[in-house]
């Protein structure tokens, strides 16, 4: 809230009878929203009278109210050097500052302003909003509820507090508080977005939406409506329309950080990607440390090939908010391939999902033949296979770490390599499985006739894209139905409706369910002509053993396979069949049909 209301006539006292018409000129234009003739008469009137309070004060508001907050909080400041008892104008101020994000500078200019009026409820209206902004919750329902109980029917009040119970998770509190705000006042495109917001915290999407259209109706250059109903349609997969959100609230609100990283984030997912990297550049300039527009940035230029340019960025990823919670913090410092690692301990340590360590794990052998003694630490379900690298001890959850004078991040090897396209380490097999499963599992799986196929069909469902990537049973069921070759499942974890297709389909062998380590899974791979799956950990194995593995990728993959060929520098005997269409998995299933009329 914004007020115009000026201290007093000005300038006063005769024979300014000619400048006060100006004046009086000027705020009817002011109130009218005409600024610009606004302003020229304003500073008609202030080149007469420098000391005009109302003048310096309704011109920082005409600043305010034009987006430039900063030039807003200085020519208010002039204004209160020359009657600093306006409670007005400490109230702008605040207002001012509050849009800057100068939020303990923006609530003392509430209190000044509060001090002078005690029980004004624009003032505590705007100082319950801040309040809430810095997480002081019970202060800001104590402003609030004041309000409320002075003005009943005062909207932005409740809207105000219904964001301070949205914070609280009270989302009865906040809905009715929203509710109520929009029933006095129908065209609060404010409470209709913010009513947005908790229908989508509370995974309403479209009730959400349906308040952003209406926010957006009443008030087009809503720029966080625009903006928030651009998240929501990312989230239900419908990139087209996120992405001309983003594109106009961007414009609406000049310098929206956010705006620009989720607008870099739709072009990747549709996999333009150099829009993309420029998208994030931009929110990069605007926010030197956005950690996930820097991580997003490595992803595309990984996709796109650019190794070189990828590494620093991609050492964000731990101040990421999906993997801060993950990072790793050590005494010893991070190994990055500039220190001499001759006669040190060097602890190696798993990230991010399995296929990350099977890949990284090349690096190991390469690490140790620099005359360091490696220690590495993986997850139980890998120790196993881990093992069989020679010259390392490997730790797992549960074992006594070491002693070790240095670390590093599995997935931060490659840049301790400096690798690039040309030098990535492809020389496989650098896994292979115990011998022990080996036997084991030879027991288990003919050794003749016809060619032995293991099918892998799905990852961790837990993915924030495991719906694209991975295939599913029952799209893969045309391609099983072949007699001329023999069908094993090495899937471990089954979905809704897995078990029952297995069973209607018998010759499809299904030995996930007495996997137990990656040791078996390697031990049957071993075992086996080629393997067919989506993007998971099996495919990673698979090609750390130097077995034939095709992989089924979705339209925009992860960035390790590269775009526009069907073969992989990071596994030689890899094959990649690609989506030409998103969610369309006829062309990729075409072309393994073929591959597998030729294998049989």
């Amino acid at each position: 809230m914004t007020r115009l209301q000026p201290k007093r006539q000005a300038p006063a006292p005769s024979p300014s009878e000619g400048m006060q018409s100006i004046f009086d000129q000027a705020l009817a234009f002011h109130r009218a929203g005409l600024l610009a003739e606004a302003e020229v008469l304003y500073r008609r009137v202030l080149k007469a009278f420098p000391r005009s309070f109302d003048c310096r004060h309704l011109l920082g508001v005409i600043s305010y109210q034009r987006g430039d907050c900063a030039t807003a909080v200085l020519q208010i400041d002039a204004a209160l050097k020359i009657d600093s008892r306006v409670a007005d104008a400490h109230l702008n101020r605040g207002n001012a500052l509050k849009k800057l994000k100068r939020l303990d500078e923006a609530l003392a200019s509430y209190d000044r302003a509060a001090a002078l009026k005690p029980r004004d409820p624009a003032i505590l209206n705007s100082r319950g909003s801040v309040l809430r902004e810095l997480q002081r919750f019970d202060e800001a329902l104590a402003d609030l509820d004041a309000v409320i109980a002075a003005r009943p029917d005062f909207s932005d009040a409740f809207n105000n507090r219904g964001n301070v119970f949205k914070d609280l998770e009270q989302s009865d509190a906040a809905l009715a508080d929203y509710d109520r705000a929009i029933a006095l006042k129908p065209d609060n495109a404010s409470a209709f977005s913010n009513r947005g917001n908790l229908y989508k915290q509370l995974e309403q999407p479209e009730q959400a939406l349906a308040d952003y259209d209406t926010a957006i109706a009443l008030k087009p250059d809503h720029a966080e409506a625009v903006y928030n109903r651009g998240t929501t349609l990312m989230e239900l997969g419908q990139h087209d329309r996120a992405l001309a959100d983003f594109d106009r609230a961007i414009p609406l609100k000049p310098g929206y950080t956010e705006a620009f990283y989720n607008r870099g984030t739709m072009l990747m997912e549709l996999g333009r990607l150099d829009e993309a990297v420029a998208s994030f550049n931009e929110a990069i300039a605007l926010k030197p440390d956005y950690s996930n527009a820097l991580w997003n940035r490595a992803l595309c230029r990984l996709l796109l090939g650019c190794y070189r340019e990828a590494w620093a960025d991609f050492e964000w990823r731990w101040r990421t908010d999906q993997m801060e919670r993950d990072r790793r913090e050590f005494n010893q410092p991070q190994w990055t391939g500039d220190i001499d690692t001759a006669g040190k301990r060097i602890l190696l340590h798993s990230e991010q999902g399995y296929g990350d360590t099977i890949m990284a794990a090349r690096y190991v052998r390469r690490v140790a033949e620099r005359g360091a003694h490696v220690i590495l630490d993986v997850p139980p379900a890998l120790a196993p296979l881990m093992a069989q690298i020679e010259g390392i001890s490997v730790v797992t959850k549960g074992d006594t770490m070491p002693a070790f004078d240095l670390h590093c991040p599995l997935m931060s090897l490659p840049r301790a390599f400096n690798t690039t396209l040309e030098t990535i380490p492809a020389d496989v097999p650098y896994l292979s499985a115990p011998v022990t499963h080996l036997e084991k599992w030879r027991q288990r799986l003919p050794q003749a006739g016809a060619p032995r196929v293991g099918i892998n069909w799905a990852g961790n469902h837990t993915f924030r894209r495991d719906a694209e990537r991975s295939i599913g049973l029952p799209r893969m069921l045309p391609l099983l139905s072949r007699s001329d070759v023999r069908f094993f499942s090495i899937q471990r974890d089954l979905r809704e409706g897995d078990r029952d297709i297995l069973r209607d389909n018998p010759h499809i062998v299904h030995l996930g369910d007495e996997v137990e380590t990656f040791a078996d899974t390697a031990a049957i791979i071993s075992l086996l002509d080629v393997v067919i799956s989506s993007d998971t950990s099996v495919v990673h194995l698979a090609g750390a053993l130097d077995k034939p593995v095709w992989i089924l990728l979705q339209l925009v993959p992860d960035w390790r396979w590269l775009l526009d060929r069907s073969d992989s520098p990071w596994y030689p005997t890899a094959r990649l069949f690609r989506q030409s269409r998103r969610d369309d998995w006829t062309s990729p299933l075409a072309e393994v049909e073929q591959a597998l009329a030729s294998l049989a």
